[in-house]
């Protein structure tokens, strides 16, 4: 393969985005590449930062044909944004580069240089090509459990476009969304092998100051015994007010990026601002609308400080602009409906857009439009906001320095001149910034034009008075002992520290919560409701993503009392509601009945919702369409549906899947109601090809007219195209009853192939379910293990650890131990213990993946019943347990005399108890090390072993290759009634404080994550059919 090299940026940049890059982008280039990267990078709005991630990704590879040791490029790029919306256009900047990237792989005369990147980056993955593609790309809008999409592999290069809440919270073990089980992979990824872009720092600083505080609890020489040899994240902070600290160390753009044409228009072009004081916002802002549009065709921004204001706005201009388009931009807002605006808009305002407008558009917005959204206005009229917060909604107006007279008007509201109580949002710098910009304006209107701009500042910075709060905050202080605390995962302590005020400052940011509506639960009582969201659980792209207090009120009826707006505030990205705002509802107080919902926390943990005190941050919320609310809590379009599950599930888990029942489709459909009669019939047997016919029957049946027999959430394209994929043989189908036995919930086994942006794997949370596959054919315990060994090693040799390659692949082929319990097994087999005996002669031998999918908490629970396992067992711990009597360390004989070592002994150390030999394959610290993996690989044991009351436990055997080597490994019911490892002195909890003091809070879990993450990419694999 031809390395790339620094001399070949100007053509990678050219393929990717179809343009020259600017000659501060080239300079940056350089200094990444030699793996300098400027701690501070002080760029104006408009003069291309997002390219920091084709840099970083491009240094990348770079570097790929350097020994693991000698790389600083990271392989993970975090692009972090202080606000909850996420910047759409730098998700789409990442993702058209994966995509291109990946088709020059099949296309090297027409992109060469991008396939010379793609072929480094595919260097460093250890993934196969099918697995994946040669650069992940992941845009964080809110965990959800069981959408919990993080990384394939330690080794896969990626991309991340993220809020602080949800990066911070990763980071400190406490992700919002994140199951405990998960939270250890989430925190290493963020911490090791990453490099870390916090846009707009300057109103971030208490979050800044924890990532610095964080970058030094990672120096191995102060806070660990032992360096791991992965280097931890290098953090990047993007501003235009860099702090006076940054000094000469701020990148800068200079008299060569000022002479480059493109970037000089944007850098010269005015900005000219009218001030107005107005007593009615929003019919005053509707006013001048009316006036501007009067002046020719023009694309108008109006941004707004409120939701409320924003709503009011967009409703007057719809009525006295019924034939423009209008569109309202606000926060809470689902994925798929913002994705689907986004295509609306980017015709008339993006990056794209022509240099005069063809028609007149208006886009009514908040505050989330103003960082990061590359959206360009002819005229922008705006309230009043903090110095900072007015300079960047600035960025949107004539953003390419097109040749256009571009206008602006500043509104504010007589009353916010002499506020009686401080902005919510704002504080006293709202009236502070409208004394400076009147101080400016008295002689000419204010220009808002970068340079012009500048020029008022001279050189000092904007004047602290006038910053938001957020920009003012003291940081709190992340202590030792916090991380102590934080780095418990598996039980969580009951005191732990406030992650909200080391993101925040000690006024902490309003957590969020994620929200989606189905249409199939108002067919079902409360009771059935977690059996029906299990058969389809919820996904990112469907939820809205909605303040905490927001959702509270309106749960308890509390919005409807009018006594004030905080409600109606819009987010700033954890920024609190305001030190006067009271937007939460009492704990404890009761949900309206008809407002309850199914708080869903994964298939273990979900319930109905009847109190808000039981709501915790990053939770999740499945309301019936019945409830309403949507418009309370956020926006939805007027033509969307509320309900999105299908639509959502393809573009989260790449597989066709279609809700058939009776209540989703309501309307007269001959074709449908003849199949729920069929299968409505008790003695009716409907097999896998009766199925594929009468989806076939149905997809043609829509070809010919019945698209007016749909419900609003299933466009007659997008089922017809659905229904076709499920009966595609090529694919498997599953199919799922609902609880009633009316419908079913119809899935693939396989994945749709031919996307860019493949799907990331669904991230362990602890449970058994990777147990379970969607593959025809079992896997057994022996080749799970093989495959899991194979994929470690290719993992261990790609990264600069300091620990040597055997212990993972002792871990690697020893993690699975425990599922040759009986009862384990005969869960698998979907029987009972009897049966499981009998089918002891079966060539499949002992399982590992099952071929069965119990998806729903109701299967799962008859299935444990029938195999006789109890609550909670953990066949990790097992695996701990048949490991621990191999190597003779707790008391109890080796299973075979002779064979207590795991590499084969030196002479005269055979039989010889590991405690008194001379020297050993492995050392003693290598073997605590390999039991701790084992013990962790599903995110218990961190620090202690779930409680697990076993009364039957019975005798366990097994014959296992280890290291080369051949073992009998038995553990008997008497020793696992004696020491079952919830004990406090069963070793668990001293094992992990061992290792967290010998490779640190991270280091620890960044070193079960390397197993982890095999685990979960040889499931995948055989999943996929990759593996034999």
């Amino acid at each position: 393969m031809t390395q790339v090299g620094i001399g070949d940026f100007d053509a990678f940049f050219r393929e990717a985005h179809d343009c020259d890059p600017y000659p501060w982008q080239r300079r940056l280039a350089a200094a990444a590449v030699a793996g300098d990267w400027p701690p501070v990078l002080d760029l104006p709005t408009g003069s291309g930062k997002t390219a920091v991630i084709d840099i970083a990704v491009f240094a990348l590879a770079c570097q790929a044909a350097l020994e693991p040791p000698a790389r600083t490029a990271a392989r993970r790029v975090f692009f972090c944004v202080n606000r909850r919306v996420i910047v759409d256009a730098t998700y789409e900047r990442a993702l058209r580069l994966a995509g291109r990237l990946l088709e020059a792989e099949a296309s090297p005369t027409r992109w060469p240089t991008l396939h010379k990147v793609a072929a480094a980056l595919r260097q460093l993955s250890t993934l196969r090509p099918e697995s994946a593609p040669p650069l992940d790309v992941l845009e964080l809008r809110g965990g959800l459990y069981r959408d919990n999409r993080w990384a394939r592999s330690v080794t896969q290069p990626m991309v991340v476009c993220t809020t602080i809440d949800q990066f911070g919270s990763r980071l400190l073990f406490r992700g919002y969304g994140v199951s405990a089980h998960a939270a250890p992979i989430h925190a290493s990824l963020a911490a090791y092998d990453s490099l870390v872009f916090l846009d707009e720092a300057h109103i971030s600083e208490p979050f800044r100051q924890t990532l610095c505080a964080v970058q030094d609890y990672l120096d191995p020489q102060r806070w660990a015994e032992e360096a791991i040899g992965v280097s931890p994240f290098r953090p990047v902070a993007m501003t235009a007010t860099p702090p006076k600290a940054a000094g000469q160390a701020a990148f800068r753009l200079d008299h060569t990026d000022r002479r480059t044409p493109r970037l000089a228009a944007v850098l010269g072009a005015d900005k000219l601002v009218q001030l107005r004081v107005v007593s009615d916002l929003p019919k005053d802002l509707v006013f001048e609308a009316k006036a501007m549009a009067e002046t020719g065709q023009l694309a108008v921004g109006i941004i707004v400080n409120r939701v409320a204001t924003a709503r009011a706005v967009h409703r007057l201009l719809c009525e006295a602009f019924p034939d423009a388009p209008v569109e309202l931009v606000i926060g809470p807002m689902r994925p798929v409906d913002r994705d689907a605006q986004q295509r609306r808009l980017m015709p008339r305002i993006g990056p794209d857009r022509p240099d005069r407008s063809a028609q007149l558009s208006f886009v009514v917005a908040t505050q989330c439009l103003e960082v990061g959204a590359d959206y360009d206005f002819d005229v922008l009229l705006t309230e009043c906001a903090s110095l900072d917060a007015l300079r960047q909604r600035f960025g949107r107006l004539n953003r390419r320095g097109r040749p256009i007279a571009a206008s602006a008007v500043v509104f504010i509201e007589v009353k916010a001149l002499n506020p009686k109580k401080p902005d919510p949002v704002y504080g006293d710098a709202l009236p502070k910034t409208w004394e400076w910009l009147t101080e400016w304006g008295q002689s000419d209107d204010v220009n808002f034009g970068i340079d012009a701009f500048d020029a008022y500042l001279n050189g000092q910075g904007l004047p602290v008075e006038c910053l938001a709060p957020a920009a003012r905050r003291e940081p709190a202080v992340l202590l030792p002992a916090h991380l102590d605390l934080l780095c418990q995962t598996s039980p969580r302590p009951a005191l732990e520290p406030n992650v909200g005020q080391l993101l925040h400052g000690p006024q902490p940011g309003e957590p969020d919560v994620q929200v989606c509506w189905r249409a199939d639960l108002d067919a079902f009582p409360p009771d059935d409701w977690s059996e029906v969201v299990s058969l389809l659980p919820p996904t990112a792209t469907e939820c809205m993503t909605v303040p905490m207090s927001v959702v509270r009120r309106w749960l308890t009826g509390a919005e409807e009392t009018g006594k004030d707006d905080a409600a109606d505030l819009l987010e700033l990205g954890g920024e609190t509601a305001g030190t006067d705002a009271k937007p939460e509802a009492p704990d404890g107080s009761a949900v309206k009945p008809e407002r309850r919902g199914l708080l869903w926390r994964g298939l273990a943990d979900n319930r109905l919702l009847t109190a808000v005190s039981d709501l915790r941050p990053g939770d999740t919320l499945v309301f019936p369409v019945a409830a309403g609310g949507w418009e309370v809590v956020g926006h939805l379009p007027v033509d969307a549906s509320p309900d999105a599950a299908e639509a959502a599930s393809v573009t989260a888990r790449n597989r066709p899947v279609v809700r058939l029942h009776p209540h989703l489709f309501d309307r007269e459909w001959p074709a449908l109601q003849e199949l729920f009669a069929r299968l409505a019939e008790p003695e009716t047997v409907f097999g896998v090809e009766d199925w594929r016919e009468a989806l076939r029957a149905l997809a043609d049946d829509l070809q010919t007219g019945a698209e007016d027999k749909l419900p609003q959430h299933w466009p007659a394209d997008a089922l017809r195209t659905a229904l076709h994929q499920l009966a595609d043989p090529k694919l498997g189908l599953l199919r799922t009853p609902y609880p009633d036995g009316r419908g079913y919930v119809l899935t693939t086994r396989k994945r749709l192939a031919g996307r860019a942006d493949w799907s990331l794997p669904l991230m362990d949370e602890g449970e058994d379910e990777r147990s379970w596959i969607a593959s025809a054919e079992p896997v057994t315990l022996a080749a799970h293990s093989r495959h899991v060994r194979d994929e470690i090693q290719r993992t261990v040799r790609a990264l600069p650890l300091n620990i040597r390659e055997e212990v993972f692949l002792a871990a690697a082929e020893a993690h699975d131990w425990g599922k040759a319990d009986e009862r384990f097994q005969a869960l698998l087999q979907r029987a009972d213990r009897t049966e499981t005996w009998l089918l002891g002669a079966s060539p499949l031998g002992l399982l590992a993946k099952s071929d069965g999918l119990p998806l729903t908490p109701l299967e799962r629970r008859q299935a444990h019943e029938r195999a006789g396992l109890p609550a909670g067992f953990r066949h990790e711990m097992l695996s701990v347990q048949m490991m621990e009597t191999l190597l003779g360390s707790v008391g109890v004989p080796p299973a075979k005399p002779g064979n207590a070592g795991i590499l084969p002994a030196e002479p005269g150390n055979v039989g010889v108890p590991p405690a008194e030999r001379e020297s050993t394959g492995l050392l003693p610290a290598e073997l605590d090390l390999i039991l701790y993996l084992i013990g962790t690989h599903h995110g218990r044991g961190r620090p202690l072993a779930p409680v697990v009351v076993d009364l039957e436990a019975p005798d366990v055997a097994l014959t296992a290759e280890l290291l080369g080597q051949s073992y009998t490994v038995a553990v008997s019911h008497a020793w696992r009634e004696k020491a079952p490892p919830h004990r406090l002195d069963s070793g668990i909890g001293a094992r992990f404080w061992r290792m967290q003091r010998r490779f640190g809070w991270w280091g620890a879990a960044y070193l079960e994550t390397i197993l982890r993450l095999a685990d979960h990419q040889a499931s995948a694999d055989e999943e996929a059919g990759l593996v034999s």
